[in-house]
């Protein structure tokens, strides 16, 4: 039922009490004249009740329609009744309550466009998703660019289509329920529409601007940031190591002096003991494990040393071939008989410069590397061949110098990614604890890259393990190898020899070794003693064998001041410390006037021929 008619009812209903007040009236004349008053009565009172329920429908339509275009959002209307009774105070409310909300949505409408224009003009990944169902709901121009997917099919995925497919145990086990005003932060890996992997720093905050509960998360590219963390972290580990080395080979340096004259003494009294013995005595094995007890120690010197490179290197040019075919026999034993051993050397391969023995103890820590990697058998192949164009791109390597490549594989258990990239650091190693010093290729290493070479390492676990040893081609001719028993009868002589050691079992031994194969031999504990031997002495001096560092005069200061008094001296130097101390000296390395301790005393006998037979210096 209208307004209207519910108003006009209402009127009847006011005109119907005067009505039947004249109904109740007695007649005032005849029954005409009644009924004629009768319905004038009526009409008048419908009447007046039709325009007071006219009056009454008119403002209140009109509130009604004001307050639907209200509803139905129409901009900028207002109620146009002015009255000062009830109807004129709900219409003054209705315009109040319209401009009140035109404010509020005009403000939120701006709101809404600064919340868009800073949502697609973030120069940061964008998205917004559901917090039920994890679909994304919105992402801006900057998300889409960075993951590579179109508008559509970025809105297609769910919010855990981004993640790497590692993160989503770990987001299903750190998803927060939904609530007001919270917020979570978080590296985690994401992949691209191509599948390449970012690191991203996500930012998420809980939001129901879309109508729904979802989360707002906004993404920072780390990667290069954390690449640069864990590069920062290798590069301080490294310095780590480095002064572990330091600190290593500063103990090594410190005590190597003394070590490498306890070792030389006793090697030589073994061998002037052995030098007296018949062959059948019984006491000569005895001295022949003494001795090679003494060796080991000066190996496990040098190693010590190499690692921390401080050991003195005396390379010569040699024929790797050479040097991997006189270890063959070695090898075979290292190995053991579970074990198949295949060389494939390449004929006239060239040669390099290197230090033999490091290059021996390289390829003998390569070899009992790859035997504890095949337990139940199998095969190393060791092979030598040119390195190719190719391989030097592959490999990295200086395109501008030839290279050869030793090449050491086994078919073992090989090894993981982890491992591989931290099998050269020192002390690391994979064995049990007893098994091994963690230092075999942290030398091997040390010593390929002292010879200017480059080490590069491929494995696949269950498959295997490949070690490149890559070292400069020379064109020279490898230096001339002469066997021991060749040159026994050429280590003897008849010249002078002042020999100053300020350690009395040095010097006693060398004293012993060199006058047993014929040089007459003046020995002295220091550098005064020596002068003043030299002075008083009247003959000819051909040579002097003098330690590096001693009390009071050094070697180089005793040199130069007997060079003076005697020209054409020959100087051979010999020292148990590092390089470092050797060259602040001043005293050069050079392989035919130095000789390291600890020393034999065919090492001793050797030099000492070597040095006497080099031409005259002429000037």
């Amino acid at each position: 039922m209208s307004l209207s008619l519910r108003l006009f009812g209402t009127s009847l209903l006011i005109a119907i009490p005067p009505l039947a007040a004249s109904l109740l009236l007695p007649p005032a004349s005849n029954g005409s004249i009644g009924m004629i008053a009768l319905g004038g009565a009526l009409l008048i009172s419908t009447a007046g009740a039709w325009l007071f329920g006219r009056a009454m429908a008119r403002p209140v339509q009109a509130l009604i329609d004001d307050a639907h275009a209200l509803a139905v959002g129409v901009a900028g209307h207002r109620s146009r009744i002015r009255s000062t009774d009830e109807i004129g105070s709900l219409a003054t409310a209705l315009n109040q309550m319209a401009e009140t909300v035109e404010r509020r949505n005009a403000a939120l409408a701006d709101s809404e466009r600064r919340y868009r224009f800073l949502f697609d003009s973030n120069p940061l990944p964008m998205w917004a998703w559901d917090a039920d169902t994890l679909l994304v709901m919105a992402a801006n121009e900057a998300a889409l660019e960075k993951y590579g997917y179109d508008r559509d099919a970025f809105l297609s995925l769910r919010v855990v289509d981004l993640l790497d497919p590692a993160e989503v145990v770990r987001f299903g086990s750190t998803r927060l329920s939904f609530s007001e005003s919270r917020q979570s932060a978080g590296i985690w890996r994401h992949r691209t529409a191509d599948g390449r992997v970012l690191e991203m720093e996500v930012i998420t905050t809980s939001s129901r601007r879309l109508g729904r509960t979802s989360w707002l998360s906004v993404g920072i590219d780390v990667t290069k940031r954390r690449e640069a963390e864990r590069a920062l972290a290798r590069s301080e580990e490294q310095l780590r190591q480095s002064q572990k080395m330091e600190a290593i080979g500063t103990f090594a340096g410190g005590i190597s002096h003394d070590f490498s004259n306890l070792l030389t003494g006793m090697l030589g009294y073994c061998d002037l003991a052995l030098s007296t013995l018949p062959a059948n005595a019984p006491v000569r094995d005895d001295l022949g494990e003494i001795r090679a007890l003494a060796v080991r120690g000066t190996e496990l010197s040098r190693q010590i040393l190499a690692v921390s490179r401080r050991q003195i290197v005396q390379p010569t040019v040699l024929d790797p071939n050479r040097v991997i075919h006189g270890l063959d026999r070695l090898l075979r034993r290292v190995m053991g008989e579970h074990i198949d051993l295949v060389t494939t050397l390449t004929e006239g391969l060239g040669s390099i410069r290197a230090d033999a023995a490091q290059l021996e103890q390289v390829m003998l820590n390569l070899a009992g590397n790859a035997r504890d990697a095949m337990p139940s058998g199998g095969i190393l192949r060791i092979r030598t061949l040119p390195v190719s164009a190719s391989d030097v791109r592959v490999f990295s390597l200086d395109y501008q110098q030839a290279w050869i490549d030793i090449e050491v594989t086994d078919n073992g258990v090989g090894m993981t990614d982890d491992v591989r990239a931290h099998i050269f650091e020192p002390f690391f190693s994979t064995k049990e604890r007893g098994k091994g010093t963690g230092l075999g290729l942290a030398l091997a290493y040390s010593m390929i890259d002292e010879a200017g070479g480059e080490i590069r390492v491929t494995s696949v676990p269950g498959e295997g393990t490949t070690f490149h040893l890559f070292l400069p081609l020379l064109s020279d001719a490898p230096t001339r190898v002469v066997a021991e028993e060749e040159e026994q009868g050429t280590l003897t002589g008849e010249e002078t020899i002042l020999l100053v050691e300020d350690e009395d079992s040095v010097r006693v031994v060398a004293t012993g070794a060199l006058e047993r194969r014929g040089y007459r031999v003046l020995a002295a504990a220091d550098g005064e003693a020596a002068i003043a031997i030299s002075r008083a002495f009247p003959g000819r001096i051909d040579m002097l064998v003098s330690d590096v560092v001693m009390p009071g005069l050094n070697g180089r200061e005793l040199a130069e001041q007997l060079e003076i008094m005697r020209p054409g001296l020959r100087v051979l130097f010999v020292s148990g410390y590092t390089d470092d101390a050797v060259l602040r000296t001043g005293i050069s390395m050079d392989e035919r006037t130095f000789l390291q301790k600890p020393f034999t005393s065919l090492d001793l006998a050797r030099r000492v021929r070597a040095v006497l037979d080099l031409p005259a210096q002429v000037g």
